[in-house]
């Protein structure tokens, strides 16, 4: 009993854990993507592309938190590594990465739903 009020906790403070890192991380890849300068047309889809992988961490941390739990890390994970090819390994791709990690162990450690309304 003891264990399975345990690993709920785990599961939830991975599930923060991954969506902060997530959206902080989407946030600054956002960020950076709006505010760099260029004008030619392969910087300003390059950087467009980049928007809206920011905005999809955001969205895949708040599924980590509300909703599947695994799949909001496997889309976190996805465009984290999508990020850290197109940034050079930026802090932020980073960020998103380990967020969608996080997301992923939390959904491992998480008990399955119908162990989960059994009592």
């Amino acid at each position: 009993m003891v264990l399975g009020i345990a690993s709920r906790v785990f599961a939830k403070i991975f599930g923060i854990a991954g969506f902060l890192l997530a959206l902080i991380g989407g946030a600054l890849i956002g960020y950076s993507a709006l505010t760099v300068g260029g004008l030619s047309v392969s910087s300003m889809v390059f950087r467009g592309i980049e928007a809206l992988l920011g905005f999809g961490a955001i969205v895949a941390g708040i599924m980590m938190y509300t909703g599947p739990m695994r799949f909001g890390g496997m889309l976190a994970v996805l465009g984290g590594i999508i990020l850290l090819v197109l940034t050079s390994f930026a802090t932020p791709a980073i960020l998103v990465f380990a967020g969608g990690i996080l997301g992923i162990i939390g959904a491992a450690v998480k008990p399955a739903w119908w162990k989960f309304w059994k009592r």
